[in-house]
């Protein structure tokens, strides 16, 4: 179809991530088409990702005629408003168009569901299209032109008044903790009113790897933080307004810590309506565009005394270093792997992380501005469906932009239909942390404890993954320690003529031991005044 690039995707799930990851990497509108029947219902993890993520997709479903439905009819099921908790909006076009005004009424529904992928947030649309028999050997009509209803984009912000009073409140605290939660791209002229306004000594900004803002006045490793805070009872460090922007947090540990204080006034920027509460203090939703808000913020508050920054300064210089010093200690497993991903993976690269330990440990290690990575998770819902997929899609916006998928092994086995897609590239690159089974399940308490862990939780397994890079002509690496990785990680990354695979072998049980003893280690090492 002309000025529409059309790709095929055999299995319906992966498809519908790969959209997700062009969408996510376009900031624009891509659709997805489908038959009836079970294949719209492949779509659904998709969907609810994107409709948590503020991803715009556009699905078209095709369905069986009204009267059809419930009759025992081949591929045939209800499909009105199936996706209706995970999408923005559910549109039904008409059977048949027998009118002009039926072929208005459908051109009007068709433009308003494209824009409902717009406003007031990015978000995924459903338009099901019922067809009759027969549906082959149609004549194509190409007199009609579709109806184009332009949708001017709002801009988001409050009134100069209202932005007042909020100064004033904001020059009442003394200890303003801002949360940078999901951004999908990198917003440098955010960033740079961030760093500015995170030099204030009544500020602090915490950021998390899918933060993507990058500087060094800016407080990442915010679990090491917060469990060195909550072990010495250090009520110094608690803030007395946080203001959240982007999607959710990943971090369990500050989310649980700051649920735990009293007191707290929480203020949350959103394009949408959204009332996230995920601290229980929250006391305004802020439908105002972030960079002019920090900049508004910036240009009128008074107050800049305290030490609330220099306290949460020193204490990010101390978990640093107590880092290099516990992992200088260990040996080959995978926060250590982790460490030498990061430092390694070439600068302005595109980095997918999979949801549970990839994150996590992502969250756990400081990443210089310098690597100026544009890093992603599917942390909309955090399911394990797609990871692959998702970061496939990612890579296909641009051919000569590295994107590595860092998974691990029952997320890729999960989703290792991604690799039968016609459209990998050289530039895909998927880095499997094989330690034989969901090893989140040994670190989180709980699981850990119970005779049914490995059968039940963990799904310990004894696959690895060369055969399956030999079905889908990807270059295979395989490593088992750390002068392994070392000689074979430039060979990955330059391998240019196929996509390649990077299996990294560790043991998940010492894995979880290490990582667990990591937070011990820091209450031992770190003692606050």
């Amino acid at each position: 179809m002309k000025g529409i690039e059309c790709l095929s995707v055999i299995d319906e799930r992966s498809a519908a991530f790969v959209a997700l990851g062009i969408a996510q990497q376009s900031q624009t509108v891509v659709a997805l088409i489908c038959t009836s029947g079970s294949a719209m219902l492949n779509y659904a993890p998709a969907l609810a990702e994107a409709f948590y993520q503020k991803i715009p997709l556009f699905v078209l479903s095709a369905d069986r005629p009204n009267e059809w439905i419930d009759q025992g009819e081949n591929q045939s099921i209800n499909q009105n408003e199936v996706y209706k908790n995970y999408i923005k909006k559910s549109y039904q076009l008409p059977v048949q168009i027998n009118t002009e005004k039926d072929l208005w009424y459908s051109d009007r529904i068709v433009a308003e569901a494209i824009n409902s992928c717009f406003y007031p947030d990015f978000g995924p649309v459903h338009v099901n299209v019922p067809l009759r028999e027969p549906l082959y050997n149609l004549a194509e009509d190409i007199t009609h032109t579709p109806k184009i209803i332009d949708f001017i984009k709002p801009v988001y912000s409050l009134v100069d008044s209202a932005m007042k009073e909020l100064v004033k409140e904001w020059d009442s605290h003394k200890k303003i903790m801002i949360v940078v939660g999901g951004l999908k791209k990198r917003d440098r002229a955010l960033e740079a009113v961030l760093q500015t306004i995170g030099k204030l000594n009544n500020v602090v900004v915490l950021k998390e790897a899918i933060s993507n803002v990058y500087g060094e006045d800016f407080i990442d490793q915010i679990d090491a933080n917060v469990e060195v805070v909550q072990a010495n009872k250090s009520k110094s460090f608690v803030p007395s307004l946080v203001i959240t922007l982007g999607a959710g947090v990943v971090s369990k540990k500050l989310k649980f810590w700051l649920r735990s204080q009293e007191g707290i006034s929480h203020w949350h920027l959103t394009r949408s309506f959204e009332h996230w509460d995920i601290f229980q203090g929250l006391s305004k939703v802020l439908q105002h565009d972030a960079l002019s808000f920090f900049e508004f913020m910036l240009k009128e508050t008074t107050t800049n005394q305290g030490i609330y920054r220099s306290d949460w300064m020193q204490l990010n210089k101390q978990t640093r270093s107590a880092l290099d010093k516990y992992l200088g200690s260990q040996e080959f497993l995978d926060f250590t792997v982790f460490e030498y991903l990061l430092n390694n993976i070439p600068s302005s690269s595109l980095v997918q992380f999979g949801n549970s330990t990839p994150i996590r440990y992502a969250n756990l290690l400081h990443i210089p501005a310098g690597k100026d990575f544009e890093i992603n998770a599917n942390r909309g819902v955090s399911g394990i469906d797609g990871v692959l997929s998702t970061a496939l899609g990612a890579s296909l916006l641009d051919s000569k932009k590295l994107c590595f998928c860092i998974s691990g092994d029952i997320a890729a086995l999960y989703d290792s239909n991604a690799l039968m897609n016609a459209h990998l590239n050289g530039n895909f690159k998927l880095i499997i942390i094989n330690n034989q089974g969901g090893n989140i399940f040994k670190i989180i308490p709980g699981p850990d404890k119970l005779n049914e862990l490995e059968q039940f939780f963990e799904t310990k397994h004894i696959y690895e993954f060369s055969h399956l890079a030999k079905m889908y002509s990807c270059k295979y690496f395989k490593v088992n320690n750390m002068e392994e990785l070392a000689n074979s990680f430039k060979d990955f990354v330059e391998e240019e003529q196929e996509s390649a695979i990077l299996e990294i072998r560790t043991d998940g049980t010492k894995s979880a031991h290490v990582l667990r003893s990591y937070f011990d280690f820091l209450k031992q090492d770190i003692k606050l005044n």
